[in-house]
């Protein structure tokens, strides 16, 4: 077992990209355009703020409460501490005129004038606890809201993300790992709300204190507006010194978030094949594998703290000499008498409420670099083309045949499955695709219902061609039951009737007696409201294929297609399928895809194919009469 990017190797920034290539690749084939620049990101952006149109009533709120809070504690918070120093510490009276003081604290100093320090210390410690108690009510109640709207959206886009994966055309969804699925509908759809978070309420507390700060500073010190914008003349040189790295950060999300993609798809197809691990004694192999895809998840996240942190350094060493460089000017003016020790503690306290969020704007854009790229894999999927809904328009109940005319299909690689294919199949007749394996004959299939559209020629219902036919109204009209059986977990009723939300038990036991599994399923102690598993459930393969048959007749629609539906069957059970498939083929067209004789031999007429061309069609006994037909030396391979 050899997975050569998920190995400790040497270090280099080559084999680094060269290692994220191939995880990009192994997470999802569909998924390719994986490097975005800059203004593919700033789009993303814009697409994730969109989204507020949806609730933005509680953005609203939210931003709102948020600011309110804010201004207060920025416009107060600071003046407290040069009370405390100037008056209760140091003794000095307030001033009469409130000089030194913003003009919407004059209330307050009239109010504390002729105090002694003690009294003075007393109101500041009831008011900081009454501002305390009503800063985590408010924040409290905010927090809910806030919680509530950031669930709304990411429901939201979750709920989109599903029914766009539920809507890709099966032959992109084969090259989609389900484990990459997942991780993009659990943990990459977090990152929509969390840009939202950044723009929105962040940047907006960023600006409003920055605002506050400004404003209260220069009024009370009308002399000293440079500390402003020393406190903001930090953003641009922490933009200066961190744009370099936005790339590289979104190249680490990336390949962090295809790390863990691969990783959830790793432990998938484990439990999923968990009885061919122990049966082939491998699993050893598979604790490795897992080991490698989880250990290589973790290496990956490193990488992206490593950068984030590196980043985030860079900008805060910035921050820190010119912090000094500030805190020395304001020494000089306390020293030199044109401000007071207490002036000291106003003006610092002020420059940290200014620079602090100036350093929110300039790490900003970087900032958003992480959930931008996981955002990407999100809005990936959701701009996937999805089946083609070549028409809206619905048709009436199927009611007299099913005609294929000059079909052909080409795979997207290029490879040709179908070429004029010819066929008719009437109500009541049980029809038999035969032919060697790879033939075309599942791919034909697929074409009635549109998993796949025909490359060329028409496929027709009552004269009306499909594709003229909305995909919904199609297929609420057909039922494929597939080769590859799934249960789910739940009752063996509520697996029966899947399809049929609404059947009731009486039809759910008539369907289980047509296809011979009534008994077995009484027989169990609790019945239909058994409850199954999806990787090793209470039944046999051939349980499973006759549950799967049962869930396919109880919808009763006009065409009913069964890929090999008695390979898990036995010959007394397969007869007896037979005979109920006949019986339920009265108002119906049956399409059997199957190899083997006993099956085949008794349809209505079996289509033969070979190479993707049909070779020959007619009944079981007409088509053993020629003496050189390709049926007949099929049929007769299969006697040797």
């Amino acid at each position: 077992m050899t997975d050569t990017f998920t190995r400790e190797s040497k270090f280099s920034l080559g084999k680094l990209r060269e290692d994220e290539e191939a995880l990009d690749e192994k997470a999802s084939l569909v998924d390719s355009e994986t490097d975005i620049d800059n203004r593919t990101t700033a789009r993303l952006i814009w697409r994730c703020l969109l989204l507020i149109r949806f609730y933005w009533k509680r953005f609203a709120v939210v931003l709102s409460m948020g600011w309110v809070i804010q201004i207060i504690t920025t416009a107060v918070a600071p003046w407290i501490g040069k009370v405390l120093v100037d008056q209760v510490v140091l003794g000095n009276p307030l001033p009469e005129d409130g000089s030194g003081y913003p003009t919407f604290l004059l209330p307050v100093i009239q109010f504390l004038l002729d105090k002694s320090a003690v009294t003075i210390l007393f109101w500041l410690a009831c008011w900081t606890l009454a501002g305390i108690a009503f800063r985590i009510i408010w924040h409290y109640v905010g927090d809910l809201i806030e919680l509530r709207m950031q669930h709304s959206l990411l429901h939201m886009v979750r709920s989109r993300l599903f029914e766009g994966l539920r809507l890709l055309p099966i032959t992109k969804l084969d090259n989609q790992p389900i484990g990459d699925s997942v991780f993009r509908a659990m943990h990459d759809v977090h990152s929509v709300p969390s840009v939202v978070r950044w723009i929105v309420q962040i940047l907006g507390w960023a600006v409003v204190t920055i605002i506050t700060a400004a404003y209260t500073m220069t009024s009370a010190y009308p002399d000293s507006p440079i500390l402003v914008w020393l406190a903001v003349g930090s953003m641009p040189i922490f933009l200066l010194v961190t744009t370099p790295f936005s790339r590289m950060i979104r190249r680490r999300a990336q390949a962090s978030a295809a790390a863990g993609a691969v990783f959830v798809s790793t432990t998938e197809e484990g439990m999923d094949n968990i009885q061919a691990v122990q049966s082939l004694g491998v699993n050893e192999i598979e604790k490795e594998r897992f080991a490698l895809a989880s250990a290589n998840s973790f290496r990956r996240d490193r990488y992206l703290v490593l950068v984030n942190n590196l980043v985030t350094k860079l900008g805060e060493s910035t921050g820190r000499f010119l912090f000094w460089g500030v805190m020395l000017y304001v020494l000089g003016k306390v020293v030199s008498g044109e401000m007071t020790p207490g002036d000291y503690a106003v003006v610092i306290g002020y420059f940290m409420a200014v620079s602090e969020p100036a350093g929110v704007l300039a790490w900003l854009w970087i900032g958003l670099q992480e959930p931008a790229a996981k955002a990407r894999r999100v809005f990936a999927m959701l701009d996937m083309e999805q089946e083609k809904i070549v028409s809206s328009k619905g048709a009436a109940k199927i009611s007299e045949s099913l005609l294929f005319e000059d079909v052909g299909f080409v795979y997207p690689d290029g490879r040709r499955a179908l070429a004029g294919v010819s066929f008719k199949a009437n109500i009541g007749e049980i029809i038999a695709l035969a032919g060697p394996t790879g033939a075309g004959k599942t791919t034909l299939a697929y074409l009635i219902a549109r998993y796949h559209t025909a490359s060329e020629g028409y496929i027709r219902i009552d004269g009306q061609d499909i594709n003229d036919v909305s995909i919904d109204d199609l297929r609420s009209q057909i039922t494929y039951v597939f080769q590859e059986t799934e249960t789910l977990a739940v009752s063996i009723a509520d697996n029966i009737r899947y399809g049929k939300p609404d059947a009731t038990i009486q039809e759910v036991i008539r369907v289980a007696k047509v296809v011979g599994i009534h008994d077995f399923i009484n027989n169990l102690p609790e019945g239909y409201e058994t409850c199954l598993g999806t990787t090793n459930s209470k039944l046999s393969v051939g349980q499973k294929q006759r549950i799967s048959i049962a869930r396919g007749l109880i919808r009763e629609t006009p065409i009913l297609i069964l890929d090999e539906p008695t390979s898990a069957l036995d010959p007394e059970t397969e007869a007896y399928l037979i005979a109920a498939l006949q019986e339920a083929a009265r108002g119906r067209i049956v399409l059997i895809i199957a190899h083997r004789l006993s099956t085949i031999m008794h349809a209505d007429r079996i289509v033969f194919l070979e190479n993707g061309r049909v070779q020959e069609e007619d009944s079981h006994d007409n088509l053993m009469s020629k003496k050189s037909g390709r049926y007949k030396r099929f049929v007769e391979l299969q006697s040797r």
